[in-house]
């Protein structure tokens, strides 16, 4: 199968003359995708129109750029190590160009932009600078799963997804657990607090104030959900794993605990960071399983009983075998199991040999496993 991932490259240190280019055929690419008349570049007002046709936008939409059109080339001069050929509108001629622009590629994206194919691409401002956000493509294959045949892969890696944590990562191998995200609900508490206070104090200029708020509260939550689905298909790939993800309806269908928690809830980017696994798991080869998550948050992965009780958010308590801990590591837990096919009301001894069976309650003396 063919995948893509996205690799965002900065444009630098550009002359006068390519900055105004740019700046013009940014202009013209919203008045088109607005319906206006506009003087673009012939492939680029086709695309105007198609996000005029799709979308029928109001807010600025980035110029796309498409594939055939776009070159890299790496030339390593004292300006820079990469360029970027972009297609522009040249007013003086009246005809289309290509302007070559200094460009900044991540290290660990340089191979891949050099040696993959491209699909069509966007062309962003954001606070002043020009970014390519780049489509990279390439051909994968993934193995399809056999619950029956563990060796066609080491390890699960379950992941559970919730208010207090955006998502929790156990490996069935070990139980080597992650917890990642707090910092995402801390984001948008902050930003909520300040659109709040904005409207309070009406702020001249106010929906563009909230406009910019929101646009820079998304952008730092897209920072912190690719660096923690980075870190989870990292790990899935040093574990020769495959990656399980709860089904996200069941996040949403949970029963009405209160105002204040179902905005939490129904503001957490679940979507968004289940997108980001998926894409970048692909392009690893890495298979993502989508399994119910029905019931996995209130049975014990223990003993699968559902004599058991939640002390807040974070603690997990089995009435019947003693069990304690973390809630969320619990659910991954659960999830992992019937991504293997297993039965969530069996116990864990029986799962198979990828789970880790660690010392029951009574052998260690305790109710901590």
């Amino acid at each position: 199968m063919k995948t893509r991932r996205t690799v965002r490259i900065k444009l630098h240190r550009l002359t006068n003359i390519k900055e105004e280019l740019l700046e013009r055929e940014y202009r013209e690419f919203q008045k088109a995708v607005n319906g206006e008349d506009s003087q673009l570049y012939s492939a680029t007002k086709q695309q105007a129109k198609r996000v005029e046709r799709q979308n029928n936008p109001k807010n600025e939409q980035p110029i796309r750029l498409r594939n055939d059109l776009i070159k890299v080339e790496k030339q390593d001069t004292e300006i820079s190590r990469y360029w970027i050929k972009i297609p522009v509108y040249n007013p003086e001629k009246g005809n289309g160009k290509s302007i070559w622009c200094p460009a900044i590629i991540p290290c660990k994206d340089e191979e891949d932009v050099e040696e993959c194919e491209f699909g069509d691409s966007e062309l962003v401002k954001e606070d002043g600078e020009w970014f390519v956000h780049l489509v990279i493509k390439k051909e994968i294959e993934i193995e399809a799963i056999c619950p029956d045949c563990p060796s066609s892969f080491s390890d699960v890696i379950a992941v559970d997804m919730g208010v207090r944590w955006i998502a929790t990562s156990v490996a069935l191998e070990d139980r080597e657990t992650n917890f990642y995200g707090e910092e995402v609900r801390e984001i948008r508490e902050h930003f909520k607090q300040l659109r709040k206070k904005i409207g309070k104090k009406k702020v001249r200029k106010g929906r563009q104030v909230i406009k910019r708020i929101g646009d820079k509260e998304s952008r730092k939550v897209e920072d912190r959900l690719h660096k923690i689905s980075r870190k989870i298909v990292e790990d899935a790939k040093e574990r020769d794993a495959i990656i399980a993800i709860g089904d996200l309806s069941g996040i949403r269908e949970q029963e009405d605990k209160g105002r204040r928690f179902n905005d939490k809830l129904h503001r957490f980017p679940f979507d968004k960071l289940k997108r980001f696994i998926e894409y970048k798991a692909g392009w690893e080869g890495i298979r993502v399983v989508e399994v119910d998550e029905r019931d996995t948050s209130k049975t014990c992965n223990w003993c699968g009983s559902e004599d058991t009780r939640r002390i807040g958010q974070g603690k997990f308590v089995c009435k019947e075998c003693g069990l304690e801990d973390n809630a969320d590591k619990n659910g991954a837990l659960n999830i992992g199991k019937r991504a293997l096919g297993k039965s969530i009301k069996r116990p864990l001894s029986e799962a198979g040999a990828l789970l880790a069976v660690p010392r029951t309650p009574a052998e260690k003396g305790d109710a901590t496993c």
